[in-house]
């Protein structure tokens, strides 16, 4: 019989969840970007790839598609992985831009931000993105909530 209340306090035990973990706090969390160069070469017409970060998560859309994943991150480290995107078939220049992009986007390593450029590097310290800042129009209301999911795709920003 004292197995019983034994077995019951080890079942309860088990179904616990595990506290949740806090985003990390950064300048990136919360904040959207646009690319301006990929692997210093600017940009093709008509590409407006952007990048989100929202906690641990980096979403946004890469031109043509929309793409999400993992993030690592602090001051100076930086980590996307384990990026999926969604399958739209676009113009090939357009295809071949975004393909850029999230090569740059995955190869990066270490992250500076100067005004409003974030600069993204690989190991080697190459420059492999550019971007430009962009801002929130609905912050005022929740400066500390992040972004939902890629507030911008296609097409420029709202000025």
């Amino acid at each position: 019989m004292r197995i019983v209340p034994l077995f019951v306090l080890l079942v309860l035990a088990a179904c616990q969840s595990a506290p949740p973990v806090a985003a990390p706090s950064t300048p990136l969390n919360g904040t959207a970007w646009l690319a301006a160069d990929i692997d210093g070469r600017g940009l093709g017409a008509g590409t407006y790839a952007t990048l989100v970060f929202n906690g641990r998560r980096v979403v946004g859309s890469s031109g043509c598609n929309r793409f999400s994943g993992a993030l690592q991150v602090n001051t100076t480290q930086l980590q996307a992985r384990d990026i999926a995107v969604t399958r739209m078939q676009c113009a090939p220049e357009l295809m071949k831009e975004e393909a850029s992009f999230l090569h740059a986007l995955q190869a990066a390593r270490f992250h500076s931000i100067e005004g409003g450029l974030l600069t993204l590097f690989d190991d080697a310290g190459t420059t492999r993105l550019r971007l430009v800042h962009l801002s929130r129009p609905d912050a005022a209301g929740t400066p500390d909530a992040g972004f939902i999911g890629p507030k911008f795709t296609r097409g420029p920003p709202p000025q």
